[in-house]
């Protein structure tokens, strides 16, 4: 129940074997939660890294190494409040959007919700399909810790397709990523947890939850908006 519940509230399953680990323990370093978990030590790095900035993980340095341990737990409640403010922020961000919009015949809107891991990958097929540019906005590496291979398989179809693309991350990440060919990275000190995709005239707005879930918006009117908002973060 506790790792469903922390998964709910956008904890990857390794950021809860981590943290449920270093819970039972004093404090620990990278090396030997690794060893304890049979996690690999990229995926430790990572998962603490993300921990830390949660705030339910501090560290200290001891003889030049890293020390990890758990925070109160009772800071993971105040995670929920955050979900739910930003959850909130969405909700009014796209109500407003879609109430200024003028739908007719020429700029009609279709939305569709996607949920679970197939729901996801058939959105994620549909964009190597339509062969457009694309621009991401993302917090975390949700993509490639939920998928694992297909994240490589994907963007080895895409780099075949020759569709070109754009990504915005927290500036925490840059070390993190990989180059890649028809890929572009920029780093901002902040973006929405949430995750932002957009192709031709369509958005994506992705919540990675234990079952991730996919808001997809098919409007001209809106898509450019949030393309517009893409390139200001880009410009930066």
């Amino acid at each position: 129940m506790l790792e469903e519940n922390l998964s709910k509230i956008g904890f990857s399953p390794s950021e809860i074997k981590v943290y449920l680990h270093l819970l039972k323990q004093s404090a620990s370093y990278p090396n030997k939660i690794s060893s304890e978990t049979n996690i690999n030590r990229t995926n430790i790095y990572e998962a603490l890294s993300r921990l830390v900035a949660k705030g339910v993980v501090a560290f200290i340095i001891k003889n030049k190494v890293k020390w990890y341990e758990a925070r109160d737990p009772k800071l993971v409640l105040s995670l929920v409040k955050i979900k739910e403010d930003e959850l909130k922020k969405i909700e009014t961000s796209l109500s407003k959007e879609i109430k200024n919009i003028d739908v007719n015949s020429d700029n009609s809107l279709d939305a569709n919700i996607f949920t679970g891991k197939k729901g996801l990958r058939a959105v994620f097929e549909e964009i190597l399909y339509a062969k457009k540019p694309i621009s991401l906005i993302a917090a975390n590496l949700e993509f490639r810790e939920v998928f694992g291979s297909y994240f490589e398989l994907w963007h080895k179809k895409r780099i075949e397709n020759r569709i070109k693309q754009r990504s915005i991350f927290p500036k925490s990440l840059k070390s993190k990523l990989k180059k890649r060919d028809l890929l572009e990275y920029k780093f901002v000190e902040n973006v929405n947890p949430s995750t932002t995709i957009i192709y031709g005239n369509n958005a994506l707005f992705i919540l990675w939850d234990k079952e991730p879930l996919v808001i997809k918006i098919q409007n001209k009117e809106i898509t450019k908006s949030h393309q517009n908002y893409f390139n200001m973060l880009w410009s930066q």
